[in-house]
C-alpha cells in the first residue's frame, strides 16, 4: 500500500517473483516502473463489482482522459496533489497509476507510477483475489518474495489551472466589452 511521504509517496512494485510454471526472475527497476507491463486481472463476471466497489470508495469515472480501449477510467484524489487512475478493460486487464492530479497543469506531462497492490486493497471486498500478469514473459505471478520501494516526487513547481481559466475568461469578457464599447456610435439615419 502506498505511504506518504510530504506530498511525495512512495508505493511497492514486485521485484522478486515466482511464476506458475516454477520458474522464477528478479525484475529489473525500470521494467516494473512501465505501466503496462505488470497488470491485474479480474474475471470479466466480477468487473461490475470492482467497478461498484471502487466507487463507494470515492474513484470517480474520468472522461477527460487519453482512451485506451478501457471500459471504465476511474479515479481518486490521494495523498494531496497525487490521484490513483485505474483503467478497466471489457477482457478483465486492469493498468493503474499514479499521477499528478489533474487540477495541476503538470498533470499533462508529468511522469506515472504504476500501481499494483492499492487498487487491489480498494476492490478486495468485492474479489479477494489477486491476479498479476507479466505482460513481457506472458506468464502469471504465483508468488512476490520482494518488492521495491518506489517513491514518486511532486514536481518542482505546482500550477492550478482553474484560477488561470477564471482569469482569462475574465480578461476575455473585459476584451469583448471594451472592443463593443469602442464600437459605439451616436446612431442616425445615415449610413456611414
Amino acid at each position: 500500500m502506498a505511504q506518504a511521504v510530504e506530498y511525495g509517496i512512495a508505493t511497492y512494485l514486485p521485484s522478486e517473483v515466482v511464476y506458475f510454471d516454477g520458474t522464477s526472475a528478479i525484475l529489473p527497476s525500470d521494467y516494473v516502473i512501465k505501466e503496462g507491463n505488470l497488470r491485474l486481472f479480474v474475471p470479466k463476471s466480477k468487473i461490475d463489482d470492482i467497478v461498484n466497489a471502487l466507487k463507494s470508495s470515492g474513484f470517480h469515472e474520468e472522461k477527460l482522459e487519453f482512451y485506451k480501449g478501457e471500459k471504465y477510467s476511474l479515479a481518486m484524489n490521494i495523498y494531496n496533489i497525487w490521484d490513483l487512475h485505474i483503467r478497466i478493460y471489457e477482457d478483465g486487464f486492469i493498468d493503474a497509476h499514479f499521477e499528478v492530479g489533474r487540477e495541476y497543469l503538470e498533470h499533462l506531462n508529468y511522469y506515472t507510477i504504476p500501481s499494483i497492490y492499492e487498487p487491489f486493497e480498494f476492490y478486495r471486498n468485492a474479489y479477494n483475489k489477486l491476479h498479476i500478469f507479466d505482460s513481457g514473459t506472458k506468464k502469471w505471478i504465483k508468488e512476490v518474495r520482494n518488492n521495491y520501494l518506489v517513491k514518486l516526487e511532486p514536481p518542482q513547481t505546482l500550477t492550478a489551472w482553474k484560477p488561470i481559466a477564471v482569469i482569462g475568461g475574465v480578461l476575455a469578457g473585459i476584451g469583448i466589452i471594451a472592443y463593443a464599447l469602442s464600437r459605439l456610435d451616436k446612431g442616425g439615419t445615415s449610413e456611414n
